[in-house]
């Protein structure tokens, strides 16, 4: 049986391609309750005081291919087309 995400919840996983600190160190997607899947990253930190915690970031929209998986890239907004101005050529005789 395949995973299915559900409103509210998702996964993590090991970030194979983090080469600096500051790239994250767990990425992967998680469906909001609204059912926008979201690209999630979380970062392996510790405190002043040397306790261990986790920093969250949810990102752009996770935009869903034909087959039912997610493109790596994150969703954009089609362009919307731009309004034309009406001709106003009422002085021209014909």
């Amino acid at each position: 049986m395949a995973y299915e995400m559900r409103a509210g919840q998702g996964s993590l996983f090991k970030n194979d391609k983090k080469t600096t600190e500051s790239h994250p160190t767990l990425k992967g997607r998680g469906m909001l309750p609204n059912g926008e899947v979201r690209w999630v990253s979380a970062w392996s930190k510790r405190t002043a005081a040397g306790e261990p915690w986790i920093s969250l970031s949810i990102g752009d929209l996770c935009q869903v291919q034909g087959g039912g998986g997610y493109n790596q890239t994150p969703y954009a907004e089609p362009a919307q087309p731009k309004a034309v101005a009406p001709d106003n050529d009422d002085d021209i005789p014909f």
